[in-house]
């Protein structure tokens, strides 16, 4: 990272992705503004332990994570959700669909919907959720695994798949 500018580039780029990872962990609009200030500002002092700048999303989304998981230990309870969060999933057209889907994610208890969220949601690939979540890529597999049976088990009682 050369400049400023750069640095507040790549950050405005991220920024979709950092809203709903730290949304998904912390269930609380306020909470993940919190957590993604903090993130950047960590970010930022620490910018020259970033070796290539082609993984800085990767990078910045693992800062926020273990901000999130801080945030979560020095709380000790998750608040409830505020609003709803808009879906990157443009495949699904029925808003009633995707509200459901995402009601089902986030019912999901952590890692699971930690793991859906960056895979589905963000369009991870499993080598950099292990990373960001300081998991082994096995883990992260199986993690996904099992989110996705938790999800049809759940929709299936919601009668969202038939």
């Amino acid at each position: 990272m050369k400049t400023n500018e750069e640095f507040c580039e790549n950050v405005r780029q991220c920024q979709n992705a950092m809203y709903s990872l730290a949304f998904s962990v912390l269930k609380n609009e306020y909470d993940a503004a919190d957590a993604i200030s903090e993130a950047v500002l960590k970010a930022f002092s620490n910018i020259n332990s970033l070796k290539n700048d082609k993984y800085f999303k990767t990078w910045i989304l693992k800062i926020l994570h273990n901000t999130c998981i801080e945030m979560l230990r020095k709380k000790h309870t998750e608040a409830d959700i505020d609003e709803q969060y808009h879906l990157a999933d443009n495949s699904l057209t029925d808003i009633s669909a995707k509200l459901s889907l995402w009601s089902a994610v986030n019912s999901l208890k952590n890692p699971y919907r930690t793991v859906t969220v960056l895979y589905y949601y963000n369009d991870l690939c499993v080598k950099d959720i292990a990373k960001i979540t300081d998991s082994g890529i096995p883990a992260v597999k199986k993690q996904l695994s099992r989110a996705r049976t938790m999800l049809k088990e759940i929709l299936n009682k919601e009668d969202f798949l038939n």
